[in-house]
């Protein structure tokens, strides 16, 4: 497989991440700033101890991943579907469940042609949209600021514990499970590869939400899509609303989010069976879409989705342990 550059690597991944901070459902406060900071952290030290035992030749951990890869994608398409409750997207927004498949249909094939193309030409692909969707938040950003509402930032409640912020901030971060393939394709030290995507992934994360919370702080306990309003009530052009900008990154950071899981996952796939070359992709998308369905009524959001997070951390450094003792032993 083809190398990426550290800066590819973190487009890739920062891309699922801003993409699930866009549908973040529910309240936001400087306490859910708090939680996500101590989240990013945990979730450093995590990825520092999953380089360092990073095993992928073991076929259990391929099939791992691969599973994983294909779960995270039916929670990304689950975030898509219900973010399009407060983004109109006409066709999804009024047909139900056959607006669902046709949209995400579309987005599948668009998935579809990403994957086809290889790792290394996703990869530079999500620089460019990353750069998109930085240049939007920057815009954002500077208006909401300018204009700001400094009360803002203490009349907004969370309404949740620390520990329930905490989990959330965990199970909104699924793209780190790409970290055990993407590091190994990675040009250059992979510590510091990690150690660039997570001062990224902190700027983000803290960009997004004290703009969000000075955006729309007052009325946070009204909105169900904290970000989606704070999109829709700021307005840095005099002739257009930033909100239609809003609509072409979130779909920009949907598609490729989505097309980077099966990407990995049809790698792995193809790893494990060689007879599926042809078609890898096609067959791990259409059991990613399944899982969508299946999972549509779980809180995504939740303990389980963090569970799965945590466990794509700490499967590589398990099984590499056991299998150092096993030769120990032997």
């Amino acid at each position: 497989m083809n190398k990426v550059t550290a800066s590819q690597f973190s487009a890739m991944l920062l891309l699922s991440d801003a993409f699930a901070l866009f549908g973040f459902t529910g309240r936001m406060s400087l306490f859910t700033v708090g939680a996500f900071s101590f989240g990013i952290i945990v979730q450093f030290l995590l990825a520092v101890l999953l380089i360092r035992y990073r095993e992928t030749d073991c076929t259990a951990v391929k099939w791992f991943y691969m599973l994983y890869f294909i779960f995270w994608g039916g929670v990304l398409f689950n975030m898509q579907w219900q973010t399009s409750e407060a983004i109109y997207i006409p066709y999804e927004s009024s047909n139900g469940i056959w607006g669902k498949l046709l949209i995400s249909g579309l987005i599948a094939l668009a998935c579809l042609y990403i994957s086809s193309e290889g790792i290394k030409a996703v990869s530079r692909a999500s620089l460019i949209a990353a750069a998109v969707g930085a240049v939007y938040l920057l815009i954002v950003a500077v208006s909401v600021a300018r204009n700001a509402d400094i009360e803002n930032l203490t009349r907004a409640d969370s309404n949740m514990s620390f520990k329930n912020e905490f989990i959330r901030s965990i199970a909104m971060s699924g793209s780190l499970g790409g970290l055990s393939v993407l590091t190994g394709i990675t040009n250059g030290n992979p510590y510091k590869s990690v150690e660039k995507y997570f001062i990224a992934k902190a700027v983000m994360t803290l960009m997004i939400m004290l703009t969000v919370i000075l955006a729309v702080g007052g009325i946070m306990q009204i909105t169900d899509f904290p970000t989606v309003t704070a999109a829709q009530v700021s307005q840095p052009f005099s002739a257009q609303r930033i909100d239609s900008l809003f609509l072409i990154v979130f779909v920009i950071c949907g598609v490729f989010s989505i097309g980077v899981q099966v990407s990995a996952s049809a790698y792995l796939l193809r790893e494990l069976y060689p007879a599926c070359k042809h078609y890898s992709s096609s067959i791990t998308l259409a059991v990613m879409l399944l899982t969508a369905f299946l999972i549509s009524k779980t809180d995504i959001y939740g303990g389980f989705t963090a569970s799965a997070v945590i466990l794509a951390m700490l499967i590589v450094p398990m099984l590499t342990a056991i299998k150092s003792k096993q030769k120990a032993g032997a």
